[in-house]
């Protein structure tokens, strides 16, 4: 019997039917819950620790490719690994809109346990689709970090694979990004 059988999380298609079928009812064409967490444009480790960083290659610089942009974000930390799928399964603390690249940053700040892992998506969309699904995310689902607004009763998880899990999606951009600021000597 498999580990995500055992532990009864299905790591190969978690629920997300509560949020797509509000959404299917009130937008034209929405993205999944699925598509916006374990499909983001934009997936990564951040660290949060000085311990943790690679010169001055710091949080602020690996949020550095969404710069200028507009979406909904996720924060997220471990849940669980399945051996048998090869898949990580991460559950989200907190849901937020806006220009990550600012926000975030505060957030590490004010609200990110210093000695937790950090793993950040964003889903890049326009202010206004992404103030519809911030608040959606916040009626369905509960998020230990979000103070106002936090309604919702289930609990987010994402199921990534070993590649988006240790390497996210922008790998090249953080890298040329450090070898640009001679980092890569380090």
């Amino acid at each position: 019997m498999s580990d995500c059988i055992d532990q009864n999380f299905p790591c190969q298609n978690p629920d997300y039917s509560i949020f797509d079928t509000v959404a299917t009812n009130e937008l034209n064409s929405p993205d999944s819950a699925s598509d916006i967490v374990n499909h983001s444009w934009f997936c990564s480790i951040i660290p949060t620790d000085e311990k943790y960083q690679i010169g001055d290659l710091n949080s602020s610089k690996y949020l550095k490719p969404m710069h200028g942009r507009m979406g909904i974000y996720h924060l997220w930390t471990d849940y669980d690994e399945c051996d048998e799928h090869q898949t990580y399964i991460m559950k989200c603390q907190y849901v937020g809109k806006g220009p990550p690249s600012i926000r975030v940053a505060s957030h590490i700040k004010s609200k990110w346990p210093k000695e937790a892992t950090l793993f950040f998506t964003f889903h890049e969309c326009e202010n206004r689709i992404a103030k519809y699904y911030e608040q959606l995310f916040l009626d369905t689902y509960n998020f230990a970090l979000n103070d106002n607004e936090n309604g919702g009763a289930e609990i987010l998880y994402a199921v990534w694979d070993k590649e988006r899990y240790e390497l996210g999606t922008h790998p090249s951009e953080i890298s040329s990004y450090s070898k640009m600021n001679g980092l890569d000597d380090l």
